[in-house]
């Protein structure tokens, strides 16, 4: 998926000048759209306004109605244009009808007519921008009264100029439009170019991780998007190149552990078949032939656990145990071993230890314990096994009085494979790797100190009612 997101990044340099110079098209679409209206409404309104008052600054209208004295055409026309108008009609309210008394003009009214209707139902003036023929106009109704007669006096001034207003906006609009497209395309494109050089690089590093090199880091110092992008590529890619390395190490570790022991079975073997040995030699063959057999047992056993742990096989169960009873069966258990090496098994007694954990597993994470510490100390160590309470779960804690195992070692005991100084010969090194797995699949920790006094390995479990919280903590821990 990542490298699908990193695929072409010309394209995305396209897309991102095509996106920035659409937005900034569509901005100024907008604001025309917002704006060009507006303006000439504005626009109109106010050569309206400034029309009424030019009108009645300079003549009364209601001196156009007069009884029997009809204004001539003439006399019209030059009213007009002493008022800025360029057409002038008078109509005379008789009963319900109006009489088009006189014109400045002999053309029709058109849509100029239905002001004048209402000017004289409302017997007020009305001031309103119609579309004749003309274009947009200006129409004023003026509701007059002169000696008794009541009439309408419509004045037409076209907005010609009005228009021409807005237009000029509107052409500007466009050619600033179009620049702000070119540029906005230029910014687009210099804006998209490092992104794109960016997302070339990542590209590269995921092809070269797709192929297996994990040696060059992916570096990234940018806070965006695409620096956290670098940045999680970069731990994935550390975490590759570790997982590799285990992966390389646990094969080689796994073959020599499996080719020790073969090896010394097919000497031990050949040394059998050949004959000439006392009962003695034949017998001590035998044994050490047996601990070998042992050794591949356990080894295989190991990388059985190991393997299913990391395929999500091995299934826990979430149980309430009582870690007091399983220590002691664990004592019971490890009991004969422990007196081969000549060291002894020690369970304190304390206050119950109820936990929720998977009891055969726990069982499992004691007997690596319990076994290691008796490997690893010297004869006549004592082993001691107890267990402690907590507010939020309980623990099996268990020591030894031996020697104690040196600081640089204990950071690294828990690795797979890992086995400190001296002790080639006894274990594969993957019992406690193990052991950590299992307690942090039942939501637990297994924890590890060392000093002069001795050796400390301490397993925690949640309580019984503190499983959910407990899991909770140690996933935002981890």
């Amino acid at each position: 998926m990542i490298r699908a997101a990193l695929q072409r990044p010309g394209r995305l340099r396209m897309r991102l000048t095509v996106v920035a110079a659409a937005s900034a098209l569509f901005a100024l679409v907008v604001l025309a759209a917002l704006v060009l209206p507006s303006l000439q409404h504005n626009l109109e309104q106010s050569r309206l306004a400034s029309l009424r008052a030019s009108v009645l600054q300079i003549s009364n209208p209601a001196a156009l109605l007069t009884f029997g004295n009809r204004p001539t055409r003439a006399e019209m026309q030059n009213y007009a244009s002493r008022v800025g108008v360029a057409r002038i009609s008078v109509f005379t309210v008789d009963g319900l009808s109006l009489l088009h008394t006189a014109d400045s003009s002999g053309k029709p009214l058109g849509n100029a007519a239905s002001v004048v209707e209402e000017t004289a139902s409302l017997h007020r003036d009305v001031l309103r921008v119609s579309n004749l023929s003309e274009g947009r106009t200006a129409l004023l109704a003026f509701f007059v009264s002169n000696g008794g007669l009541d009439g309408v006096v419509l004045m037409e001034a076209p907005l010609g100029d009005v228009q021409q207003q807005v237009t000029a906006v509107e052409r500007r609009l466009i050619i600033g439009g179009g620049l702000a497209f070119g540029v906005a395309l230029l910014a687009g494109a210099l804006a998209a170019e490092p992104l794109a050089r960016r997302l070339a690089r990542l590209r590269a590093a995921a092809d070269r991780i797709a192929r297996g090199s994990f040696s060059e880091p992916i570096v990234d110092s940018s806070h965006d998007e695409i620096g956290e992008l670098a940045r999680s590529l970069e731990e994935m890619r550390v975490r590759l190149d570790a997982l590799e390395r285990s992966r390389s190490a646990f094969i080689a570790n796994a073959s020599h552990e499996l080719r020790t022991p073969l090896t010394a079975l097919g000497g031990y073997l050949e040394l059998l078949t050949e004959g000439g040995l006392t009962e003695a030699e034949r017998s001590e063959f035998l044994d050490t032939m047996g601990e070998q057999v042992l050794r591949l047992t356990k080894l295989a056993t190991d990388l059985l656990d190991l393997s299913r742990l990391d395929a999500g096989g091995i299934t826990v169960a979430s149980d309430e145990v009582e870690l007091g009873e399983l220590a002691s069966d664990c004592a019971r258990e490890m009991q004969a071993i422990a007196a081969k090496r000549g060291s002894t098994i020690v369970v304190e007694d304390g206050e119950p230890a109820p936990a929720r954990g998977d009891e055969g597993r726990v069982l499992q994470v004691l007997r690596v314990l319990v076994d290691n510490a008796v490997r690893h100390t010297p004869r006549g160590s004592t082993i001691t096994l107890r267990t402690e309470t907590t507010p939020w779960g309980a623990s099996v804690i268990v020591s030894d009085d031996g020697p104690g195992i040196p600081p640089e070692v204990l950071e690294r005991i828990f690795e797979r494979f890992y086995r400190g100084p001296g002790a080639a010969a006894r274990g594969t090194g993957l019992g406690l790797a193990i052991a950590r797995e299992l307690a942090e699949r039942m939501h637990g920790r297994l924890l590890a100190s060392s000093g002069a006094g001795g050796t400390r390995f301490t397993l925690e479990l949640p309580g019984p009612s503190a499983e959910e919280a407990l899991a909770s903590a140690y996933t935002e821990s981890s």
